[in-house]
């Protein structure tokens, strides 16, 4: 399936992005497959997919908040869940940045984006979050897919591997990042604000790498 919709072009990966966000905790990991594809597209196209990609997932992520939304005029599930909704509605100012930072990184978004839904969160805020957080995450995609083939073919790797490498290589990237104190980065923003927050994310990315290498 992920085959064919690729082979439709820009159409294909606005299904793609918007279908594997669209489902409650059953993302599709599809940046995976597509970084390396970036690297064979031409400017215009290049531009044209993230635009698509950023935007048919943020209007997936659209689908999950109404459910939410929906689910939550249920009284047994308000009930529920209401400590959480009743944190995204104290935290105002640092849920923006949640929900931008769970869209523009790899991390399981849709636990933060259920009860964002259920609080009945600003659904102009949260579209807005998540599209500069999608645009983010898919433009850095790109810019790692091209710089990877380039590396690649620099250091000689034959061309029909630079694929499976560059798959394996954002994976390992992606465990990486979800090893990251995500809780702990919201509260750092919101009592120093975005740059000790970027700098607690950059000091913690650093450190599980030199762990892993140790």
């Amino acid at each position: 399936m992920i085959g064919e919709l690729l082979r439709k072009g820009i159409i294909g990966l606005f299904v793609l992005a918007f279908v594997s966000n669209a489902i409650p905790y059953m993302s599709v990991p599809y940046l995976v497959v597509v970084a390396p594809l970036f690297a064979m597209m031409q400017s215009t196209e290049l531009t044209m997919s993230i635009i698509m990609l950023a935007l048919g997932a943020s209007l997936g992520k659209l689908v999950v908040y109404g459910v939410s939304r929906g689910v939550g005029g249920i009284k047994r599930v308000r009930l529920g869940l209401k400590g959480l909704a009743v944190a995204v509605n104290t935290y105002k100012k640092a849920t923006f940045l949640a929900i931008f930072l769970a869209a523009a990184t790899p991390i399981p978004d849709d636990v933060i984006y259920i009860p964002v839904g259920i609080s009945k969160y600003n659904v102009l805020f949260f579209f807005i979050a998540t599209f500069l957080g999608k645009f983010i995450i898919t433009s850095l995609t790109a810019i790692y897919g091209i710089t990877a083939a380039r590396v690649l073919e620099e250091i000689g790797v034959p061309e029909w591997i630079h694929i499976p490498s560059t798959i394996v290589l954002t994976i390992l990237i992606i465990l990486v990042i979800n090893k990251i104190n995500w809780v702990e980065v919201g509260k750092v923003y919101e009592e120093g604000g975005l740059s000790k927050a970027l700098i607690y994310i950059i000091k913690s990315f650093i450190k599980i790498i030199l762990s892993i290498r140790l």
